[in-house]
Parts: C-alpha cells; sequence; structure tokens
C-alpha cells in the first residue's frame, strides 16, 4: 500500500512538472498582449492608412539590436491628415542583416509589394511610426475570386483581456473574421468619424 501511494505521488509530481513545463514554454512561442478591439486600435492610432509595402531595410541601434524599417506607399489616409506625404515609414522591432538577426515574437513583418492597412502611433521626432498592438495593427488586403477581403496579422501574439472577475481571457481581437475590404473601411470610417465628433463635445 505503502509503494501504490509513493507511486501515485511520483506520477503526481512528474504531471505537475510537465504541465509546468508547457507554462514555460508557451510564452517563448508567443508574445502575450492585450488584445485591443477595432474601436481601441483606432483610439490608439495618430495615422491609419491604406498603403502598398515598397521595401523593407533592416538596421542595427548602437546598443546591438535589430530593427526594420517598411517603406508603404500611402493609397488612402483613413485617420490623420498630411497631403504632403505620399509614403510612410513604419519601424518593427527585430531584423536581419547577412548572417546576424534578432526576432521579436508578435512583430508584424511584411511582404515588398502587399496591401495593407496599418494603424500606427507616431514615434516622436527622431522615430518612424510604430505598430499599434504590435502585429494586431496590421491587416493585409488580399483579392480572392475578384472579391478584397481583410485579415488581421496575428502570427506570434497570444491576445489576452480581463473579465470582468479580472482573470485573464483569450480575446478574439479586432478581427476575429476575414472580412470584406469595403464593408471594414465603412466601419472604420463611422469610428474616426464618432471618435472626431466626440473630441469637440
Amino acid at each position: 500500500m505503502l509503494r501504490l501511494k509513493s507511486f501515485r505521488g511520483v506520477i503526481r509530481s512528474l504531471l505537475a512538472a510537465f504541465l509546468l513545463s508547457l507554462l514555460m514554454v508557451g510564452p517563448a512561442n508567443a508574445s502575450i498582449v492585450q488584445g485591443l478591439e477595432l474601436e481601441e486600435l483606432v483610439a490608439h492610432a495618430d495615422r491609419i492608412v491604406l498603403g502598398r509595402v515598397l521595401f523593407s531595410e533592416s538596421f542595427q541601434r548602437p546598443d546591438g539590436q535589430f530593427g526594420t524599417w517598411h517603406r508603404i506607399a500611402v493609397g488612402r489616409e483613413l485617420r490623420g491628415h498630411a497631403p504632403d506625404e505620399q509614403e510612410v515609414m513604419l519601424e518593427t522591432l527585430g531584423g536581419q542583416i547577412g548572417d546576424l538577426g534578432m526576432r521579436v515574437e508578435g512583430e508584424p513583418s511584411f511582404t515588398v509589394g502587399e496591401r495593407v492597412i496599418v494603424f500606427m502611433r507616431d514615434g516622436g521626432p527622431y522615430t518612424a511610426f510604430r505598430p499599434v498592438g504590435m502585429g494586431q495593427g496590421v491587416l493585409r488586403v488580399r483579392t480572392e475570386q475578384g472579391v478584397e477581403t481583410v485579415t488581421q496579422n496575428r502570427k506570434g501574439l497570444m491576445l489576452m483581456r480581463r473579465n470582468a472577475q479580472g482573470r485573464l481571457e483569450p480575446s478574439q481581437g479586432a478581427l476575429p473574421e476575414k472580412e470584406r475590404l469595403d464593408a471594414l473601411l465603412s466601419k472604420l470610417r463611422g469610428i474616426v468619424e464618432k471618435n472626431a465628433s466626440g473630441s469637440h463635445e
């Protein structure tokens, strides 16, 4: 009987260690961030643009960390107004130069030529714009059977929110499912106009 109890204790200890190892490994594969609703993405963004990626170029800071600049041709301004700017520069963490590189899970990557909607916050006078909510702030535009659709970039992200009891639970984010581009643009216009009218009250 004593041996059986000891055996059960060993099994329990091994199982607890296994579950703990899973918890420790999970965050290494994804950045845990607060899931933002569409209204929150808009509220946190200084500019929102629909554009096309022209190029991406990595650089290394004096402290050794890597970053990447992405130049995006502005097709349509959805929030913010800079009539003299036909392009915007977006900066993300991580990048690669030759054999050296650094990856930050949850930071968006871009493909030259792709169309994107980007929610950006101002990085200050000496820094390019940054995406809101890491990869959450990048929506990719695709054409499928003649219809333009939009999906949210979630690669490397684990979206969480606190519920009414204060406990963390998974979040579906701003765009849980693929959506038509025209429908999403209509939603965004409504949110931006509502925010603008609210700021004048």
